[in-house]
């Protein structure tokens, strides 16, 4: 079996590689090319020296990366295992992603990091997993919207509020200000300052500042949401409203705005994330604007010690 780093040029082999995990665990496949594009450019992730495939008679039987993820002390890895490869190569690439977690620990100065990683409810590798010690911490939900029927997607704005673009540096501070409030509850949510997420933000696949919105309650900033055009989908990255204007339906809005520029731009498809358990009903407000939950996924954790 060959190993090797990862290329752009996998993109496809890699994509069919997911999609086939998917048939053999839930019996359909979801996986895009916009999925396994955002993790190869990832703008954290170092593909010479932080990813793996495992590749035999030019096949791609597994992946396996790792990155910093957005916030302190914790890292994202990816774990791909193909329903036909050996029993062992789980736990082959399970030690990899170890291996580069302790270095990176080491190498940060930190005691210790966690590592998560994304796999479907009962996964194949879920045995490999619980035998390198990792643990289910959340799960999580994708929804999709199908955004080319007829139906009308500009809201109807409640009185006194108005939907605009996040323009010019002002702007999108006053955004990153809102989504921080919104979000400062979350279990994963870690603050950062402003130039911090904007420089992250702008390495994003589809990443484009006139898909960042705020909505305003008689001029105050009170929600707002970011958009990014994918190549092949639309996609919901970020999405808060301040507690004190929560149930005024501002989240909807601001999702059917989105939708709508969206659909203007090309996009048959818009995509999003959400934390299942998240205690403000998120689901429930992407349901409300018309997406449908298509699949989940449980997020595993394990603590690294840089000994």
């Amino acid at each position: 079996m060959q190993i090797r780093a990862a290329m752009m040029n996998d993109l496809t082999a890699l994509t069919e590689l997911f999609q086939a995990i998917e048939l053999a665990e839930i019996g359909r496949a979801g996986t895009t090319e916009a999925d396994i594009r955002q993790i190869l450019l990832t703008p954290e992730l170092d593909l010479e020296r932080r990813s793996r495939v495992y590749e035999k008679d030019g096949d791609i039987l597994g992946f396996a990366a790792l990155h910093p993820a957005p916030h302190a002390d914790r890292l994202r890895a990816h774990l791909g295992v193909s329903p036909v490869a050996p029993g062992s190569l789980a736990d082959a690439l399970l030690r990899q992603i170890e291996e580069w977690a302790h270095k990176q620990t080491a190498a940060a100065g930190r005691e210790h990091e966690s590592v998560t990683l994304f796999q479907m409810p009962q996964a194949l590798a879920t045995p490999a997993l619980h035998d390198h010690g990792w643990r289910v911490v959340r799960r999580y939900s994708r929804l999709t919207i199908d955004v080319t029927g007829e139906r009308p997607f500009l809201p109807r704005l409640p009185a006194g509020t108005e939907i605009r673009i996040a323009a010019g540096d002002d702007g999108r501070r006053r955004l990153h200000a809102v989504l921080e409030e919104a979000l400062s509850g979350h279990w994963n949510h870690h603050r950062r300052p402003f130039e911090e997420f904007w420089a992250d933000q702008q390495q994003r696949d589809g990443h484009d500042p006139h898909l960042w919105w705020i909505a305003e309650v008689e001029g105050t900033p009170a929600a707002v949401l970011i958009a990014r055009s994918q190549p092949d989908r639309g996609w919901i990255a970020w999405l808060g409203t301040a507690q004190r204007y929560r149930g005024r339906g501002l989240a909807r809005c601001l999702l059917l705005t989105a939708f709508a520029e969206l659909k203007a731009r090309g996009h048959h498809v818009v995509g999003v994330d959400v934390d299942s358990a998240n205690d403000t009903n998120a689901t429930g407000v992407y349901e409300a604007a018309g997406m449908l939950v298509i699949g989940q996924a449980d997020q595993w954790q394990r603590d690294i010690t840089s000994d």
